[in-house]
């Protein structure tokens, strides 16, 4: 008897933009591992819905921590699959934005 066995590899992409993150290597507890994390001051993440990252930290998808005397933290990695997960498909599609120098039109 002869066991075929076929391989699928679906490729994608995904672009998530993230205005004024400020970036640091460092530790993340949840990985245990060096990783890139992200400072939450100033930061925004898009059109994601603060419901969603609410259900990623209860759920401990999305790792989030204040080291003492600092500002708090987003592990990247983490935030990178759960934003590829199956609920952020389901996200709306990004508006287009304009600039203000009249390009794009």
């Amino acid at each position: 008897m002869v066991v075929k066995t076929t391989r699928i590899t679906i490729e994608t992409e995904s672009l998530l933009v993230v205005r004024r993150g400020k970036t640091i290597v460092t530790w993340c507890p949840a990985c245990c591992a060096e990783a890139e994390a992200m400072t939450l001051e100033g930061t925004s993440l898009g059109d994601i819905p603060s419901t969603l990252i609410r259900g990623w930290l209860a759920a401990g998808k999305l790792h989030f921590w204040s080291p003492d005397g600092g500002p708090s933290l987003i592990c990247l990695t983490s935030l990178l699959r759960c934003f590829e997960s199956e609920d952020a498909r389901r996200l709306p599609a990004p508006k287009p934005t304009v600039s203000k120098t009249g390009e794009g039109k």
